[in-house]
């Protein structure tokens, strides 16, 4: 017998599935594939709907080869996480389009969940795993109401039922997250090696060429400090430094070497930064660093803290830094040379250099009078600069003067090494946000930041913000900034909508526990948790058994629990009130044979009893649909429990003893 045709409105369910699938996949797919997919899915609902089958064979294979070539052409692969995902869900497209019967819809079902799958290998976000969660409940809820010969249930008792299958497997999934050996690091998300003015950190700087900062939301890292943290103004998170400038771009110098001895002064701040992975290999500590727990982590020549590989998944660094140092050695003829090159470019800047030592030779009073201009003259600070062209320092200093940090800091230390005096800009975050509700700060990519560091015989290397030097009535606003544009973009949030901010730090903090107690989840969690069970020096081999005893357990009980489901409370409770019909009715002389069905018993008992005919006729077929056919849309069990306690069948005189 051929297979029944697929209804329009099952066929609904799963295309909904499969669009919510490649949404996940949005950011990472080519705007093709889920347009072919979107087109794919709308073209067979519109035949369904109309009654009518898949469209034409040649069409389909047509369409699945210009797919599959498209594939190769974009990624020049069938191999890799990119490619196999986009190949995926092509061909949940394609299938949709040929659905016609319920093992086309196994086939995209299948390729659903596997989108699903493909998506946790893109993002350790929580928010994403929800999101999926629910994917997977809509599509097991949209896959049970194709899998019965009956008309399926209504949706409400298939998300009823799929949601029980998703808890019952949870203690599965649970048992082999804690107990599985971890063997390998899991794979996380690389972000994009995009070139959009968006804030945030990479190895060169050119403010010159940005006409638009546009503020970004997203989390740098967050912070966790085992006492008090430092104050505002020594909240600086260093970074890469800038020493080579060509007069239009600053680039990093990559110099061997240990760093110069620092001597530290003031309050040691202890504390935990978690990384989120970036494409580059530094990590962001506190300036200055002292010690930090990082297996192969070092400290360059510019006291930047970096590992040996890109920070390709989420860590956690224990680290202590101190905010006041000393330098205790004189600053070296090669670092001398690096940070004082003199400017190419920009004869204005060099001019005015020029003039300004000669009215200060002293170091301080020359550093002093720059800072002064910035203050006194009319400068303005805005995330909307005009773009500078040739010489940018010269334009930015005489013609725009508008800019944000990296304008003030580039100008700053060519106007110090235009007089000799060693300069480099150091980029990083400054500030952060506090989240009160789990004590800790956060570090979002709009507290980008840059200022500059300059040497001083007798006073080591000094950190100047000249952006500080900005009066706050000299901070353009434009129409979608209403508050000031220095501030960070999560203070401007909690400035607007308080409640709004406490409800995104409550979920941060969410999140936070999501990163620390799932994600960071690894060998030692394990071996903790061994140790918590008493269990006797843990090691791998422990592992696997208590693994498999856990598993033993969960299985016996999901068994159990299934067991229950083939013989359901509602059974029960139908069968007992069978029971009670047949013992009733024997009591009156009609007993049930044993071989008897309730259909055969109920036309028996109408030719004894024609009486009780009908009652017990509509009686019997109430059960008789009830126990083969699934709950009644008319009665339920308990209904007939209720309607066979109220029949009373009388003896009639022939049946009675005296008779």
């Amino acid at each position: 017998m051929a297979p029944k045709p697929i209804a329009f409105e099952p066929l609904l369910g799963i295309s909904i599935c499969v669009a919510l699938a490649v949404a996940a996949h949005l950011g990472s797919l080519p705007m093709w594939v889920p347009v072919t997919v979107a087109v794919s899915g709308g073209i067979r609902l519109q035949l369904a709907y109309r009654g009518r089958g898949a469209p034409p064979r040649a069409l389909r294979l047509g369409m699945a080869a210009l797919a599959i070539a498209l594939v190769f052409a974009q990624f020049r692969t069938f191999n890799g996480l990119s490619a196999g995902t986009a190949l995926l869900a092509l061909m949940a497209g394609l299938k949709l389009l040929e659905a016609e019967t319920p093992r086309d819809i196994y086939i995209v079902t299948l390729c659903t969940y596997f989108l699903s799958l493909a998506a946790l290998l893109e993002s350790d976000s929580f928010w994403l795993l929800a999101y999926l969660i629910f994917i997977l409940w809509l599509t097991t809820a949209s896959l049970l109401r194709v899998t019965t010969s009956r008309p399926g249930p209504d949706w409400r008792r298939s998300l009823r039922y799929a949601a029980r299958m998703l808890g019952q497997a949870l203690p599965i999934a649970l048992a082999l997250w804690l107990l599985f050996p971890r063997l390998a690091g899991p794979l996380w998300h690389m972000p994009d090696d995009g070139s959009s003015a968006t804030t945030g950190l990479s190895d060169t700087m050119s403010p010159g060429d940005i006409d638009q900062l546009v503020q970004s939301d997203e989390v740098a890292f967050r912070v966790r400090f085992e006492a008090a943290a430092p104050p505002p103004l020594e909240r600086y998170w260093r970074g890469p430094v800038m020493h080579d400038f060509d007069g239009h771009t600053w680039r990093r110098t990559y110099l061997g070497g240990a760093p110069p001895r620092l001597l530290m002064q003031g309050p040691a701040y202890r504390y935990t930064v978690s990384m989120e992975p970036h494409r580059h290999h530094w990590i962001f500590a506190l300036d200055w660093p002292a010690r930090w727990d990082l297996p192969g982590g070092t400290l360059t020549g510019d006291y930047t803290l970096v590992q040996r590989d890109p920070l390709s998944r989420p860590i956690d660094v224990a680290a202590v830094s101190y905010t006041h140092v000393q330098n205790q050695a004189p600053l070296s003829m090669l670092l001398r040379k690096r940070d004082t090159a003199p400017p190419r470019g920009n004869p204005r800047t060099l001019q005015l250099a020029r003039t300004l030592r000669a009215q200060h030779p002293d170091d301080l009073e020359y550093l002093s009078s720059v800072l002064t201009m910035f203050t006194q003259q009319p400068f303005y600070y805005t995330l909307t600069p005009p773009k500078l062209a040739g010489d940018s320092v010269d334009a930015f200093l005489f013609d725009t003067r508008r800019g944000f940090c990296g304008h003030y800091a580039s100008a700053f230390a060519v106007l110090m090494r235009a007089a000799g005096i060693p300069a480099h800009v150091v980029t990083g975050y400054q500030g952060g946000t506090f989240n009160r509700f789990a004590d800790y700060w956060i570090v979002r990519q709009s507290d980008a930041h840059a200022w500059v560091e300059v040497w001083i015989e007798g006073h080591g290397w000094l950190r100047i913000d000249p952006t500080s030097a900005i009066a706050p009535s000299r901070v353009e606003q434009s129409a979608a900034d209403t508050l000031s544009a220095d501030g960070a973009l999560a203070s401007r949030w909690q400035h607007r909508t308080p409640w709004l901010a406490d409800a995104r730090l409550r979920l941060d903090a969410l999140g936070q526990l999501w990163r620390e107690r799932i994600l960071l989840f690894d060998e030692d969690s394990q071996t903790r948790l061994l140790e918590w069970l008493h269990i006797p020096e843990p090691d791998g081999q422990k592992l696997v058994l208590v693994l498999a005893a856990a598993l033993t357990l969960v299985m016996c009980w999901l068994t159990w629990t299934v067991r229950r489901e083939l013989e359901p409370a509602r059974q029960e409770l139908l069968i007992r009130a069978y029971s009670r019909l047949c013992a009733k009715l024997a009591g009156v002389g009609i007993a049930r044979s044993a071989h008897e069905g309730a259909e055969a018993y109920a036309m028996r008992v109408a030719e004894q009893r024609p009486d009780l005919g009908p009652v017990v006729a509509a009686l019997c077929r109430q059960y008789s649909r009830l126990r083969y056919g699934g709950e009644s849309p008319h009665v339920s069990a308990g209904q007939f429990d209720a309607a066979v306690r109220e029949f009373r069948p009388q003896l009639t005189p022939r049946d009675s003893p005296a008779s």
